[in-house]
């Protein structure tokens, strides 16, 4: 499993950023924006974080927290 960069994941935007930061973290259903496959939650337990998506197709995991940290980093 590899963590997914910003870069990565071609977002045109802040704002675009955001909203699919927003749309997981509120659990919707979710499309990797690599694959176009649905994302599943890393941790089944919520014990565990739940901020955290894998695509099982990608091998890709989506750390939310690190993720909002690069787009506050890269895109004014």
């Amino acid at each position: 499993m590899e963590r997914v960069h910003l870069q990565e994941l071609n977002m045109a935007s802040r704002e675009e950023a955001l909203l699919f930061l927003k749309k997981l973290w509120r659990g919707d259903a979710a499309a990797c924006p690599l694959c176009g496959r649905p994302l599943e939650l890393l941790h089944k337990k919520r014990k565990k974080s739940d901020c955290d998506w894998q695509c099982k197709v990608c091998d890709k995991v989506f750390r939310t927290i690190h993720l909002l940290d690069e787009i506050n980093e890269l895109l004014p």
